[in-house]
C-alpha cells in the first residue's frame, strides 16, 4: 500500500482558498491562515477520504465547521452555466479543473474577494490627476473542489482541509 503524501493546507504556498461545493453550488473563500489557525483552535481529529473507485484511503485532513473559520466568505454563484457538468462519478482531476474554471470565472466576474494592500496615494500630482488609491498585491490561490461543504441542509456545514494524500489512479 502506497503511503500518503504530505500536501495540504499546512504545505501549501498559498495565501487564499477557494472550496467550491457543488451542492450549494457556491465557493468559500477565507484567507489560508484563517483555515490553520482553525485546526489549531479547534484541534478536531483527522479523518480519512477516498475517491471513487479506489479501495484504499486517498486522503487524510481536518473537517471544520464553516462559522470556525475567521472571515470565511460564502459567494453564491448559482449562474455560473458548468454547474451542471459536475457529477460524483467524475474523477477527482475532473472535479477539481471544473472547480478552477468556476473561481475563475468567479474572478472574471468580480465577484471574488481579493485580501490585498490598499493604501491612500499621499502624493498631491498623482492625486490631482485622479488618483486616491493604490492596490497592491499578488495573491494565490488554492482551489479545491469540497462537492459537499458549505451550508446546511445541502451542505455538511463545514469544510475538509487536507493534510496529506495519494493519487492511485495518476490522475493529474
Amino acid at each position: 500500500m502506497k503511503l500518503l503524501t504530505e500536501y495540504g493546507i499546512h504545505t501549501e504556498d498559498s495565501d487564499v482558498r477557494a472550496h467550491v461545493s457543488v451542492v450549494n453550488r457556491c465557493i468559500l473563500a477565507f484567507r489560508t491562515m484563517a483555515g490553520r489557525d482553525a485546526i489549531t483552535r479547534l484541534d478536531p481529529p483527522l479523518r480519512s477520504a477516498r475517491q471513487p473507485g479506489v479501495d484504499a484511503v486517498t486522503a487524510v485532513g481536518w473537517i471544520v465547521p464553516v462559522d470556525e473559520i475567521e472571515d470565511l466568505r460564502t459567494l453564491r454563484f448559482y449562474s455560473w452555466p458548468k454547474w451542471g457538468r459536475f457529477t460524483p462519478e467524475l474523477s477527482t482531476s475532473e472535479k477539481g479543473s471544473l472547480a478552477v474554471q468556476c473561481v475563475i470565472d468567479c474572478l472574471a466576474a468580480g465577484r471574488f474577494p481579493l485580501w490585498i494592500v490598499a493604501e491612500e496615494n499621499d502624493e498631491r500630482a498623482v492625486q490631482i490627476r485622479g488618483t486616491d488609491i493604490v492596490l497592491s498585491g499578488k495573491t494565490k490561490i488554492q482551489v479545491k473542489c469540497d462537492y459537499r461543504s458549505g451550508p446546511a441542509p445541502l451542505g455538511t456545514g463545514n469544510v475538509f482541509l487536507q493534510q496529506a494524500e495519494m493519487n492511485p489512479l495518476r490522475m493529474t
